[in-house]
């Protein structure tokens, strides 16, 4: 999904219901700092939570340098998809450049629940210099 879609059913999404309160962006920022620090891809993680409802729960991050960007959303998806999003309804886009990868997500609890909004950001961490040898 494109960013200009996934913009508008957000912004659906949050007329129709309320942000999750803090404890359940607390509970989405564990879930996700766990399996970004767990997926071996993903280092210096960083997750806290806003007030602000286009951005609930906020991450910053550095991805190994030997994994392509392609991968890195590709990972980020199936975190966000199959362990971080809550079942009744998601949505989510991405953004890929050179060392670069930003996602932004939203999901609701229910027909009648809350809704949480993600937005990450993960950079290529750089590769350690090589030593030169003195003699």
């Amino acid at each position: 999904m494109d960013l200009l879609q996934f913009h508008r059913m957000r912004t659906a999404i949050q007329g129709s219901a309320s942000p999750g309160r803090d404890t359940d962006l607390e509970s989405v920022e564990q879930s996700l700092r766990d399996l970004l620090l767990r997926s071996g891809v993903f280092e210096d993680v960083e997750v806290g939570h806003t007030d602000d409802p286009d951005q609930l729960v906020i991450a910053l991050c550095t991805f190994n340098p030997l994994v392509a960007e392609a991968e890195v959303a590709r990972r980020l998806e199936t975190i966000w998809r199959d362990r971080v999003s809550y079942p009744f309804w998601e949505a989510h886009a991405l953004h890929v450049e050179s060392e670069h990868v930003e996602f932004q997500a939203a999901s609701r609890y229910s027909s009648r629940g809350h809704y949480v909004t993600v937005h990450l950001v993960a950079q290529k961490a750089p590769i350690p210099a090589q030593r030169v040898a003195v003699d």
